[in-house]
């Protein structure tokens, strides 16, 4: 057999353990969501939100920590490109703590954990965008939290990460973020966490603070091949009436500025 065959051989199957560990990681059913969890570790009284992070970065806790500081214990919230109720996620901590609010997941494989985990919790199967209708959405495969409405992401991911492809390409029903929140009772939550893979300065531009607005916002700035967005998403933020307050590994925080005298 040649080496290039070979090559070939190996690239495919180490395509294949990457998709198949996240597969794994998504269809946690939550009783192994946590290494700390299982480590017989049961906490501390002193640790005020429990000793378990289900965030990428923690950013489940710098959350709480601001409400806590604004005087909110248990704030609504949405999250948009939810991906999993569980795993790496900034409002399973929140939910765990007794908040309720709007989970926003496009991809159809996802949803069913939503209404498994997240009972209380009002659940979406819808993409949003800048314009109500369909949308193509390109899948790295079924499970990818890389999977996206934006197809330059989309094969910028691919192109940095050559063992990934676009495997298939799904028609998602989407609606714009005002008329999601007009839907609702036009209040919006306490709390917004944003990662859609591209699209979040788009969502952010299009959307009317002036009736109504989150009063935390968490938004995810890096881009598929690995670029960052913040500059354009700060200077967006802050003709919004918002503030930089944190910056994460790769989300920003953003607090608006009735708030900001509590936080100095």
């Amino acid at each position: 057999m040649s080496d290039a065959l070979i090559d070939g051989a190996k690239l495919e199957e180490m395509r294949q353990r990457l998709i198949n560990i996240e597969i794994k990681v998504d269809r946690l059913d939550g009783t192994t969501d946590s290494s700390v969890a299982n480590s017989g570790y049961g906490g501390h009284p002193d640790q005020v939100f429990g000793p378990a992070t289900y965030a990428q970065h923690g950013d489940d806790l710098v959350v709480l920590n601001i409400f806590h500081n604004i005087g909110i214990s248990r704030p609504s919230y949405m999250d948009i490109g939810a991906h999993h109720p569980i795993n790496i996620s900034n409002t399973a901590l929140l939910y765990k703590l007794g908040c309720r609010g709007i989970n926003i997941e496009p991809n159809p494989n996802l949803f069913e954990n939503f209404k498994a985990h997240r009972q209380e919790d009002r659940n979406l199967n819808i993409g949003i965008a800048k314009e109500g209708g369909m949308l193509d959405f390109y899948m790295i495969d079924d499970f990818s939290g890389r999977n996206t409405f934006d197809k330059k992401t989309a094969e910028d991911f691919v192109r940095e990460n050559p063992m990934f492809a676009i495997r298939s390409i799904q028609s998602i029903p989407v609606k714009n973020l005002n008329d999601v929140v007009s839907e609702l009772g036009g209040e919006f939550p306490d709390f917004l966490t944003l990662d859609v893979e591209g699209l979040d300065y788009a969502i952010l531009e299009s959307f009317d603070f002036s009736k109504s607005r989150p009063k935390v916002v968490c938004v995810e700035f890096i881009s598929g091949d690995g670029s960052s967005a913040h500059a354009g998403i700060k200077s967006l933020m802050l003709d919004r009436g918002y503030f930089l307050y944190f910056k994460t590994v790769g989300n920003a925080f953003y607090v608006h500025n009735d708030f900001k005298a509590l936080l100095d």
